[in-house]
């Protein structure tokens, strides 16, 4: 009887048994699936950080800092911690010890995760791997939000801690978290961009200094912002002008690690590769953040002053001092990209109706480049005449006014369309003789905007007659005197002789526009180019070749793995 109900009670929990171990089956696979999809970068970078001693070291001292201060803070409150608010105080310690890691050691090991690879001379192997550079520099920059999750887990027991304390609510403690994080990751992120441009290994000495040095900055940067968070209480982040300037602070924040990963992906990137199109988008992410940064403040101002003086006015002046001097800075840059394309690049040009007018101006080259600036900034100046409309009350009282604000503008875009078309036709015309990189380029555009502002300058300063006059029109040359005379001013119109400039400078932008039209036009008409056979035979044969066998001795089958007893 007993030896019955065992077998039944086998009987009965055998499928039971069974459901169980295909339940962790399924969930072993999908968790090995999960991971062979992580990135490798990811692994290898993630092991040798979390095995390394400067890891450990830190990550003991942090632990030791945070039971230091556990233990001293409260044998300093003493028995007042019943009643007294001591939290803010024992937050303040806990992040002090927490911004250090953040702020310091997290970004630094990203910096030397890619400049080691440029020492030992891995690089190369690394590049000519199945991973792309984007793959390669988010691997690393995971790798750096590992180590910040672990930093992260050591402290935040203590913050807890804090909040048990009388002075310290969740929204303080989340928006310093918030903020900290933030802080980490984009730091991380520029030590990437820093270690991607350091390729010669003579440099890297003064370039690990100097980033050490901006790091400590920014270190103490942040812990003054955390020390302010702390003290400045809940009360103003349930503001909702608070949440209206975060939600603004944000958005720049994203379109700006956008840009810089998409940077620090470029210079790991092979040459073959279309490096330019992706940081294009990001730049009119940055266009779309300050044009929604200054409608914001237009409705803001508006609604607290209905009847605010000119308001259009200065927004107009406001957006194209930011949107000249971004597009000015952003179009030396991308006028110095090599003009002719590779064959990979042109596999991928568009060839809709509809894509090669709208998309033809993200290809790399200087010449889409340069009409790629000059019509982001021209979408600004349209957006502040608008805003001029709508917004002003057509009165005359106040300052800047109309007629300052429209000269502002098309000075403004005079400057910026001429240096660029200038520079460009300067490069060009040294780029047959001599290899001219986009480092050097970029020097010829600072060469040629310092020029025309320091000889004038130095003319009008070394002249006794002219030494004394204020603005003359030695300075139509220079954008920073000019177009500041203009604005400050309340006769800044008549000051810097507003009706001889409408006709030079216009025109001198427009000479430099017809000019650089021919490199232009032969950019924007590239056709593209079909595919080779051989190539796309090869990729037929890599899909082809999709299935997997077993990655380790443990995944065969049951049935390959048990022998038969036939």
């Amino acid at each position: 009887m007993t030896t019955f109900s065992a077998a039944a009670e086998t009987v009965d929990a055998s499928p039971r048994a069974s459901g169980w171990a295909r339940a962790w089956n399924a969930a072993e696979s999908r968790l090995a699936a999960i991971a062979d999809r992580a990135n490798p970068i990811l692994v290898k970078e993630t092991r040798q950080a979390l095995k390394s001693r400067q890891f450990i070291i830190t990550f003991l001292v942090v632990l030791l800092g945070c039971w230091i201060v556990s233990f001293v803070g409260i044998a300093v409150v003493g028995p007042q911690i019943y009643f007294a608010a001591a939290g803010p105080g024992m937050l303040a310690a806990y992040y002090t010890i927490l911004i250090g890691p953040l702020t310091l050691i997290v970004p630094f090991t990203a910096f030397r995760s890619l400049a080691a690879e440029q020492e030992e001379n891995t690089f190369d192997l690394l590049s000519i791997t199945a991973l792309g550079s984007r793959q390669i520099v988010t691997g690393k920059l995971t790798s750096s939000l590992v180590q910040m999750v672990v930093y992260l887990s050591a402290v935040s027991p203590c913050i807890a801690f804090t909040f048990l304390l009388r002075g310290v609510d969740a929204v303080t403690v989340a928006v310093l978290m918030i903020v900290a994080v933030l802080a980490s990751v984009g730091l991380s992120m520029i030590a990437l961009l820093v270690g991607a441009i350091a390729r010669v290994r003579n440099s890297q000495v003064i370039i690990s200094v100097a980033l050490v040095l901006a790091l400590a900055g920014a270190c103490w940067g942040m812990w003054v912002v955390g020390i302010e968070i702390i003290s400045s209480g809940s009360a103003t982040f349930r503001d909702p002008e608070f949440l209206n300037v975060a939600v603004m602070l944000l958005a720049f924040y994203v379109a700006t690690f956008g840009i810089i990963h998409a940077a620090a992906a470029a210079q790991v990137a092979f040459v073959s590769e279309n490096r330019s199109t992706p940081l294009r988008w990001w730049m009119m992410g940055h266009q779309a953040c300050l044009v929604g940064a200054l409608g914001g403040l237009a409705v803001a101002v508006r609604s607290e002053d209905p009847v605010a003086p000119q308001l259009g006015n200065a927004l107009m002046i406001i957006g194209c001092t930011f949107g000249a001097g971004y597009w000015y800075l952003m179009g030396s840059l991308m006028t110095g990209e090599w003009p002719h394309l590779s064959r990979r690049v042109q596999r991928s040009l568009p060839t809709s109706a509809l894509g090669r007018p709208f998309f033809s101006l993200l290809n790399p080259g200087p010449g889409s480049g340069y009409l790629f600036a000059v019509a982001n900034l021209s979408a600004i100046i349209l957006f502040g005449l608008t805003a001029m409309i709508l917004l002003d009350d057509g009165g005359n009282s106040g300052r800047p006014s109309t007629e300052q604000a429209v000269y502002f503008a098309i000075f403004a875009w005079s400057y910026v369309v001429a240096f660029l078309g200038f520079g460009c036709l300067i490069i060009s015309v040294l780029r047959k003789w001599v290899f001219v990189p986009m480092t050097a380029a970029f020097l010829v555009h600072a060469v040629l905007f310092l020029a025309a502002i320091g000889v004038p300058t130095v003319i009008q300063m070394t002249s006794r007659e002219l030494r004394n006059s204020g603005y003359t029109l030695w300075q139509i040359t220079n954008p920073v005197w000019t177009l500041s005379e203009l604005a400050n001013k309340s006769q800044g119109v008549d000051n810097v002789q507003a009706g001889v400039l409408i006709y030079i400078l216009p025109t001198a932008a427009i000479i430099a526009l017809m000019f650089n039209m021919r490199a232009i036009g032969t950019e924007l008409l590239l056709q593209r180019i079909p595919v080779p056979v051989r190539i796309v035979e090869d990729e037929a044969e890599l899909k082809a070749a999709t299935s997997r066998g077993p990655s380790s001795p443990w995944d065969v089958d049951d049935e390959d793995a048990t022998p038969s007893t036939s």
